[in-house]
């Protein structure tokens, strides 16, 4: 079962606080993905992005027993990683020399290839990405690699629509600016 083929349903959600060991890893498979891509973005560390996607899944078992069935559980564990994520951060200074040290610009020669193109735009984009402020980046990667709306990014992050809209808004203006400096922001 591939993640985007499974839907969680208030059936899956009823299990889980049930008890079902199948409905955890259900719901598992088919949110792992998109966590664990979410706090690499914010991270830029494999070895802390699996160690809170863990913890997030641990505590969504642990607590399922305060969960309803009408609960959007994609919110609830997207605010888990992210409550999570602004803890490990507050506990650990070093994280602004993982994301200094994990993030490199590629500077290689220039080739004809589009998926050479394509690679190196991702990069600029990563890169620069990376460099946005914690609350920017959280709600420029919910919306653009989670696909979430802009209501289920407030709930994860406790803020308002409108906030989130501005932080979005922000990350874009960043982007087009950086992205400009490298020929390749027209049309943002």
């Amino acid at each position: 079962m591939q993640s985007s083929d499974y839907r969680i349903t208030e059936k899956d959600v009823a299990a889980l606080r049930a008890g079902d060991t199948a409905a955890l890893e259900r719901i598992f498979i088919a949110l792992q993905p998109r966590v664990f891509r979410f706090l690499w973005v914010r991270t830029r560390s494999l070895e802390m992005s699996e160690d809170l996607v863990q913890e997030t899944f641990l505590r969504l078992w642990d607590g399922r027993d305060r969960l309803r069935p009408t609960d959007r559980l994609e919110t609830y564990v997207f605010r888990t990683a992210s409550n999570l994520l602004t803890d490990t951060l507050r506990r650990d200074e070093r994280h602004r020399e993982l994301q200094a040290a994990n993030v490199k610009p590629e500077v290689s020669a220039t080739t004809s290839s589009d998926s050479a193109e394509s690679k190196r735009l991702a990069q600029i984009v990563d890169h620069i990405v990376a460099t946005l402020p914690d609350a920017s980046r959280t709600a420029f990667a919910l919306s653009r690699y989670e696909e979430l709306t802009h209501k289920e990014i407030a709930e994860v992050m406790d803020i308002s629509v409108k906030t989130v809209e501005k932080h979005i808004s922000k990350a874009l203006q960043v982007l087009k600016t950086e992205l400009e400096k490298f020929d390749v922001g027209r049309g943002l």
